[in-house]
């Protein structure tokens, strides 16, 4: 990781909060469970986010270095360092989750015919039962599926299924 202070922006997009406080809720549990390694893992996939990016956000940097100090001190405190923070990476509080945050602002769904997956769709959290049958019915798979027989019944689970007996 090469990111001076001076190759570090100041601005991050609504994926990219969703992504590092995910990121930072995972490792805090992880921690506390004493699952290491999936902390880790979490670190790596959320490097290899920052480093897709032209220039990461200065609190994305930050917050993985924090992040990275409990398994690898003195490259963290090198790290730490190189940013131009003060002192200790170690005398610094760990990132905070905001749960807030976290929640994605779509949902993919399933969509069944017969208690049969045929598609998926990506909807708003809060789309209602007209709205995700509005957009299914645009599929050409669900329209396929649904031109044989009448619909007895719609199933609609907000968030997870969408399902039509014929």
């Amino acid at each position: 990781m090469t990111y001076l202070a001076a190759e570090v922006s100041q601005s991050m997009d609504r994926e990219s909060q969703r992504q590092l406080h995910q990121t930072i809720h995972k490792v805090n549990t992880d921690i506390q469970e004493l699952k290491y390694n999936t902390a880790i893992a979490a670190l790596m996939s959320y490097l290899n986010h920052l480093e897709a990016k032209d220039t990461p956000a200065w609190e994305e940097v930050h917050a993985l270095v924090l992040m990275l100090a409990p398994f690898a001190p003195h490259i963290a405190e090198e790290l730490w360092h190189h940013l131009g923070e003060p002192y200790s990476v170690h005398q610094q509080p760990f990132p905070q989750a905001d749960l807030a945050q976290i929640q994605s602002e779509q949902v993919t769904i399933a969509v069944q015919i017969n208690g049969r997956t045929r598609t998926t769709l990506k909807l708003a959290i809060e789309a209602s039962e007209a709205e995700a049958t509005a957009q299914a019915m645009q599929s050409a798979i669900v329209q396929r599926y649904l031109k044989d027989g009448d619909i007895k019944r719609v199933i609609y689970v907000p968030g997870q299924v969408l399902n039509w007996v014929i």
